[in-house]
């Protein structure tokens, strides 16, 4: 009996070990996309975010199923686009984001975070020609942000985007420090309260909510 109580606790060790093990281990997939993260977040120079969606677009090649790789690679060079002082320039970084955004869309058209992208996306195209572009990608823009909410109305960053947009939008237009301040505020409570247990999801924008929203003050 002592025998086979001795056998059953190295067993039941042997698990608890291998379970602590595996939990402590990550996959090739996760291990390299958080380090391309780092990379990301840490840039503070239009080459580093450059090289941080080339590394997503290699994961992207090997892991074609997941639009998480694809949906980083664009946010890259879109955070790059708006450094770019060259228009025609411009538009080339943002060809190449929005082919791979419409890649993440097509594994994944319902996902709230890739039309908050989207929207991210088109302010920059306003920039290279504010005249000529402004009216139709603003309209887009604010339908990106719309359909964003209608599939995750908890998401953050579309109520982010859209305060700041709101806030640089002259009040003929909709827009001013009276419209955008109460959506900051309610981006703020969202983010405060959003989660996601998965260690790869989209958490920018909280840090830019409170930088605008104490301007604000």
């Amino acid at each position: 009996m002592k025998t086979k109580l001795m056998i059953l606790s190295i067993t039941l060790i042997s698990l608890v070990v291998w379970n602590m093990q595996a939990k402590g281990q990550q996959d090739p997939y996760t291990s390299a996309m958080k380090s391309a993260i780092e990379l990301m977040e840490q840039a503070l120079e239009p080459g580093e975010l450059a090289e941080s969606a080339n590394r997503f677009e290699r994961i992207a090649t090997a892991e074609k199923s997941k639009w998480m790789p694809y949906y980083y690679a664009s946010y890259s060079l879109v955070s790059m686009s708006y450094d770019e002082g060259d228009g025609a320039q411009r538009d080339l970084i943002l060809d190449r984001a929005q082919e791979l955004l419409d890649q993440a869309l097509e594994l994944e058209p319902k996902e709230s975070e890739l039309h908050v992208l989207q929207a991210f996306l088109y302010p920059s195209r306003i920039l290279v020609d504010p005249m000529g572009r402004g009216m139709t990608y603003i309209e887009k823009m604010f339908a990106s942000l719309e359909k964003a909410k209608s599939l995750n109305p908890e998401n953050p960053r579309s109520y982010f985007l859209e305060g700041v947009n709101k806030l640089n939008l002259p009040p003929s237009f909709g827009g001013g420090a009276d419209v955008a301040k109460p959506i900051l505020e309610e981006a703020l409570v969202k983010f405060e309260a959003f989660t996601n247990e998965d260690p790869l999801w989209p958490s920018w924008g909280e840090k830019d909510t409170r930088t605008e929203l104490e301007k604000l003050q």
